[in-house]
């Protein structure tokens, strides 16, 4: 997996489906229709459109489900109060706004996953 920075603030979903898909975020922005902020439901339409196999639905972290699919969009209710979309992968968190995290994810709380099958 190749880490994928966010080229503006509302870019973060653009940037996970560049890092799973292996394009260029220009490409997947074009092909979104959408530099700004991304529904879980455009992420799936993205999934959809490069053939890449997802979950049929967010998976919410808890007691039965405590830690995210082995490949997942997580969503991060970030410490500085917004919503926000990172990566998951081999136990490793690329998120598009703060880097590669090795360890433990400290700049908000993930409250659900989006497993990807690939």
């Amino acid at each position: 997996m190749k880490l994928v920075m966010q080229p503006t603030g509302t870019t973060c979903g653009q940037a996970c489906i560049a890092m799973i898909t292996g394009k260029e975020i220009e490409e997947v922005i074009k092909d979104m229709k959408t530099d700004g902020p991304t529904s879980i439901g455009q992420l799936m339409e993205a999934l959809d459109f490069y053939g890449i196999s997802h979950a049929e639905r967010n998976t919410r972290i808890s007691k039965k489900n405590p830690f995210p699919h082995e490949c997942s969009i997580l969503t991060v209710h970030t410490n500085a109060g917004y919503t926000h979309w990172a990566l998951f992968y081999d136990d490793k968190y690329y998120d598009p706004e703060f880097g590669l995290i090795d360890g433990e994810y400290t700049y908000g709380k993930i409250t659900s996953f989006l497993g990807i099958y690939h």
